[in-house]
């Protein structure tokens, strides 16, 4: 199970979805209009109804913030935040570890942003490389915020990154850098049912079941179709 917090048009959504290891994928994005541009894409295929997966997959999307709690959230093995806390008011970035790491609280939490020491090396990027971004962290400011998250949370972090500086400036990091949390404890089922919202606050503006061989109804279609099939080509034979 996995969700991707600030999900915008969806992509990394998209290519998750051809994953065969994941059965419920979830999108969160507090820009509703953004996501249902792209929702589209993540409905099934006339070919998912010809040929049914064996696996089950369910993908949701919900309109809402990553400040506030919902159960709808709770139970996700991986949790992405691609891009995402840069765009965060300072109140909001506050709220923020104790939502996904403290309320959510996956086996696996990735966290990409943009390295402020690389932007020197980018063309026509003044202050911030997107004008939504309320802040861009160098690498000693990530790693101190993410250290003292995986701290307070009990996550281990590792930290890599995507786009490698000119030979020479090793120094100045990837262009985004990301941190990798790992929870060290299962979390405790009391200390998440106390903490649990009684009413949801997330809106879903998306659902779609994919048909599989695991709803009893596809999987009888694909047996008959399967034994038509065969009787054919038998037929054939004999003939």
């Amino acid at each position: 199970q996995v969700a991707d917090l600030g999900c915008a048009d969806c992509s990394l959504l998209w290519m998750l979805k051809f994953c065969s290891c994941i059965e419920v994928l979830a999108g969160l994005d507090i820009c509703a209009n953004v996501m249902k541009e792209k929702m589209h894409t993540l409905s099934p295929l006339p070919v998912d109804y010809l040929q049914p997966s064996e696996r089950s997959l369910t993908i949701t999307l919900h309109h809402g913030s990553v400040a506030h709690k919902d159960p709808c959230m709770l139970g996700f093995d991986l949790v992405t935040c691609i891009e995402l806390i840069e765009h965060l008011e300072e109140s909001e970035l506050k709220k923020f570890p104790e939502v996904v790491f403290g309320f959510m609280a996956p086996s696996i939490v990735v966290i990409s942003t943009p390295n402020s020491e690389f932007n020197p090396l980018l063309p026509r990027v003044m202050l911030y490389r997107h004008p939504d971004h309320k802040f861009e962290w160098s690498q000693a400011q990530f790693q101190s915020w993410a250290l003292e998250t995986a701290r307070c949370y009990d996550y281990s972090v590792e930290f890599t990154g995507v786009g490698h500086p000119p030979t020479g400036m090793e120094k100045v990091g990837f262009c985004t850098q990301i941190g990798v949390f790992v929870r060290k404890y299962p979390p405790t089922g009391e200390s998440v049912q106390s903490e649990k919202p009684t009413e949801a606050v997330y809106k879903t503006v998306f659902k779609a079941v994919y048909p599989s061989l695991k709803d009893e109804k596809y999987l009888q279609n694909a047996v008959i179709s399967e034994v038509i099939f065969t009787a054919q080509i038998i037929k054939h034979r004999l003939m």
